[in-house]
This record gives structure tokens, C-alpha cells and sequence, in this order.
């Protein structure tokens, strides 16, 4: 019984949820928001591809050159 008290409230936050979104946010707004959603979930999408390609080759036959950790020394002396 107490599930099904948490299932109804979550149910109508949801709606309640819904209803603000749509009273408050323009249609326009909206739309963009989810284009800029679907957007940012495609270049997520891209990330985890390449790290997954990455990871399916064998060490040490990636092209890309290794990040330079050697530090120069900067003569700032008069």
C-alpha cells in the first residue's frame, strides 16, 4: 500500500511538472531547449564512441601525439 502512495505522488508531480513547463515556458523555448538537449546527448554520444574505439586498440597504436609533461625553463632575468 505504501508503494502505491509513492507511485500516486510521484505521478503527480510528474503532472504538475508537465503543467508548469507548459504554462510557463513558451512552445518555442520548449523546442529549443530539446533540440539543445538532443544536441548535447549527441555529442555525448560522439565522446563515448571515440573512448570506445580507443579502447579496442591494441596499446600504443593511437596517432595522436602524447601530451608533452616536460616543463621549459623561461629566463625572465634583466
Amino acid at each position: 500500500m505504501r508503494a502505491d502512495k509513492v507511485t500516486r505522488l510521484l505521478d503527480s508531480l510528474s503532472e504538475a511538472h508537465e503543467t508548469l513547463l507548459a504554462e510557463f515556458i513558451p512552445a518555442g523555448a520548449r523546442s529549443h531547449f530539446l533540440t539543445s538537449r538532443r544536441e548535447a546527448l549527441l555529442g555525448l554520444r560522439g565522446l563515448l564512441d571515440a573512448a570506445i574505439d580507443r579502447a579496442k586498440e591494441p596499446p600504443g597504436t593511437d596517432d595522436r601525439k602524447a601530451p608533452s609533461r616536460s616543463r621549459g625553463v623561461i629566463d625572465i632575468s634583466d
